[in-house]
């Protein structure tokens, strides 16, 4: 990897493989088991990352299901203000 070489990931942090380019980039995951959106700091791109029992699962926006998607997930699970 001879571009911008990734810092070592401090506390709170992992390194994946980035799923539209895959080059390593820094995450930046919760404590929590919650999915979140990343930015590939190599090509720019917008992906979910997970936090599984054993590691993080990584997932292109289009292919994700739909709890595993931040915003789609909120919306499911009550965001609502039906009667």
């Amino acid at each position: 990897m001879n571009s911008a070489a990734l810092a070592k990931p401090v506390s709170g942090e992992d390194v994946g493989d980035c799923p539209y380019c895959g080059q390593q980039t820094v995450l930046s995951l919760p404590d929590n088991y919650a999915p979140v959106y990343v930015y590939c700091s190599i090509c720019g791109k917008k992906f979910i990352a997970e936090r599984l029992e054993k590691g993080v699962q990584l997932m292109t926006l289009e292919s994700a299901p739909c709890f595993s998607d931040p915003d789609c997930r909120d919306i499911e699970m009550g965001g609502g203000d039906e009667e």
